[in-house]
């Protein structure tokens, strides 16, 4: 049943439905950049100095190891980002949840209304047909 509120709500829900889903793209981001620091850090891990060799080379692993853990905090730092901008979202979820729960109690709310004034209507239909029928003693068509 159709009300002045039903073109709102629908509103309300695609408007849910899309910060859900904004939610949804930040959540596999996140996930992707612990994979990506988890790789960084796998790679620190298997990194290894050099045993013997040249000055350059302890060098170059000493580059390598600096430019690793740049990367790392580089993608921590993003990380962290994508946290506090988890965070906005779900405030901003929560409430396009709270517009959509008052409008659809508001449109239920005058469904029901609606609902009742028809069966209000009913009733009194019924009873004047029933009166006419009362009232006609004589057996005459009405």
């Amino acid at each position: 049943m159709k009300t002045k509120f039903s073109s709102i709500v629908s509103l309300r829900k695609k408007d849910m439905q899309e910060c859900e889903r904004v939610i949804m793209q930040n959540e596999n981001r996140i996930a992707n950049k612990q994979m990506q620091i988890d790789a960084i850090a796998d790679e620190v891990v298997k990194l290894e100095m050099p045993r013997s060799g040249t000055f350059y080379a302890f060098k170059a692993y000493d580059e390598v190891k600096k430019m690793l853990f740049y990367r790392m905090s580089v993608a921590q730092s993003e990380l962290d980002e994508l946290q506090a901008n988890k965070a906005i979202l779900q405030a901003q979820y929560k409430k396009c949840h709270i517009e959509y729960e008052k409008m659809a109690f508001l449109d239920k709310r005058e469904q029901e209304n609606m609902l009742q004034a028809i069966k209000m209507q009913e009733k009194k239909e019924v009873d004047e047909i029933a009166m006419m029928l009362y009232n006609n003693v004589d057996g005459k068509v009405i």
